[in-house]
């Protein structure tokens, strides 16, 4: 199974345009500043969604993709641009997906409304089953990040309550 991960990641990044860059700063734990070809761009990772800042585990996971990522080489694979303008594509960290790293640890969902990926579906239903990051205090205590952007105030706090189980010990490079 390892080295089916390590076939099918390295064939994921030759679909597009790979390049190499240096990550300035993490926005939150799926979008980061990357200086590439001698500028800045923001880019958001594909297929994957983690918390959003004010919401239960936003912080801790942008602290962690912070600690992970910050100022580290990183080889990007771009895929196209989001609605925001943003550059939405993979991130390669010494030869692993920051994707499946995110998801497989319970700190970001992957969310099948971006596309298919059956590397990340696997990743999350071992993460539920684990009790990782975001799963450990069962499934029906998060809050995905798509319902809690469309909730006003009454129903964040009403639908993501979260539990308060610190994710940080968890985390496994």
């Amino acid at each position: 199974m390892k080295h089916l991960i390590i076939l099918f990641s390295s064939c994921f990044l030759l679909a597009g345009a790979q390049k190499k860059a240096m990550v300035t700063r993490v926005i939150d734990g799926d979008t980061y500043d990357l200086f590439m070809n001698g500028k800045v761009s923001s880019v958001r990772l594909a297929h994957i969604d983690a918390p959003e800042m004010k919401q239960h585990y936003g912080y801790e996971v942008a602290m962690l993709a912070t600690k992970l990522l910050h100022w580290k080489l990183v080889v990007f694979d771009s895929l196209g641009k989001d609605l925001y303008g943003r550059k939405v594509g993979a991130l390669m960290l010494n030869g692993r997906r920051v994707d499946s790293l995110l998801v497989r640890n319970g700190l970001a969902w992957f969310n099948a409304a971006y596309g298919s990926n059956p590397m990340l579906d696997k990743c999350m239903q071992l993460a539920i089953l684990e009790k990782r990051g975001l799963w450990k205090c069962g499934v029906d205590k998060v809050c995905p990040p798509w319902l809690y952007r469309g909730y006003d105030y009454y129903n964040r706090v009403k639908y993501c309550k979260g539990c308060f189980e610190n994710i940080n010990q968890q985390f496994k490079n």
